[in-house]
Parts: structure tokens; C-alpha cells; sequence
């Protein structure tokens, strides 16, 4: 199963549309934040996928965004959140928790950790564990997304920048 993954997109709407197209272009449903969206307003574009999010360092008030969350029908957001998606297990986190992060490698119990804060890709393998930071949205920034298939474990980094919005083959 696919799942899409972004973090750091800073009210950049202009790559958060172009993302989130992208991926319903893929028929992925899933989608996973990793934070910092900033205003809540945001969260609007991410309607209508199965949506997994944590709050990041730059995001509004926990109550702000929480009362979003609320009126589009979603649970409440905080910093951390552990899953179980395709029955693999996952816990994603902003990424400015240093201890949260050496911890959650550590327990070796998460087949996934998925970051961002740095803005920058990553991809690789300790003790057992993929971790993932799909990069950022941010203006100015490189421009990635992640989508990851949980049946191979198979992740692919796309450069925002580089895709057509109107071919997206």
C-alpha cells in the first residue's frame, strides 16, 4: 500500500496543492504529516485522505489547531503519534525531540519512524528501523515529498520542483 508523506510545508499552498495533486493523481489515500503546517487553515487540502499528522515547532497553538482538526471531523494532533498501517508499525514525530528520536530507535519495536524539522531528505536503516523525513515544502526550500510502499518498503523521494503540474506520468 502507498502512503504519501510531507512535513515543513509552512503555508507554502502553492507546493501543498501541488503535492497533495500529485499523490491523488498516484490514487494515494494515505497521507502522513510530519508537521509544521503552521496556520490550520492548511489543513483544508488535505481533505478527503486518510491523514496522519503531529504538530511541529512552528505550528499555531495546540488549541488552534486542535479545533481545526475537530471541525473537519479529524482526531486532535500532538506531538507524537504511534500507528499501525498495513500492518507495519510506525510512530511519526516533528523531529526536534532529539530524545524522543534516539528513544524510539532504540526500543526497536517501530518498523517506521517518520521525521521532519531538518528539511532535508532521509532515508535509512538503523537497528531494524526505516527513517523516513520526506524533506520540506518550505518556499525556498528543495521541495520534497516522500511516498512510501509498505509492501516492499520501497521509498521514493519526489522533487516538487521537477514535476509538471499538468503531466504528472
Amino acid at each position: 500500500m502507498l502512503i504519501g508523506i510531507i512535513a515543513d510545508t509552512h503555508n507554502n499552498v502553492e507546493m501543498i496543492i501541488k503535492a497533495v495533486s500529485y499523490l491523488r493523481s498516484r490514487r494515494i489515500n494515505t497521507l502522513i504529516h510530519a508537521g509544521d503546517l503552521s496556520s490550520p487553515q492548511m489543513l483544508d487540502f488535505f481533505m478527503g485522505f486518510d491523514l496522519y499528522i503531529v504538530l511541529g515547532n512552528d505550528d499555531c497553538s495546540n488549541d488552534e489547531m486542535n479545533q481545526k482538526l475537530a471541525s473537519l471531523g479529524l482526531e486532535p494532533a500532538c506531538c507524537a503519534k504511534e500507528f499501525e498501517f498495513d500492518g507495519k508499525k510506525f510512530i511519526l514525530f516533528h523531529g526536534d525531540n532529539v530524545p524522543m528520536f534516539r528513544d524510539a530507535v532504540n526500543s526497536e519495536k517501530y518498523d517506521y519512524i517518520i521525521k521532519g524539522h531538518l528539511h532535508c531528505v532521509e532515508n535509512y536503516e538503523r537497528k531494524n528501523t526505516r527513517i523516513i523525513n520526506p524533506g520540506s515544502l518550505r518556499k525556498g526550500e528543495e521541495n520534497t515529498i516522500a511516498v512510501l510502499d509498505t509492501s516492499t518498503g520501497d521509498v521514493t523521494h519526489i522533487d516538487m520542483n521537477a514535476v509538471d503540474p499538468y503531466n504528472y506520468s
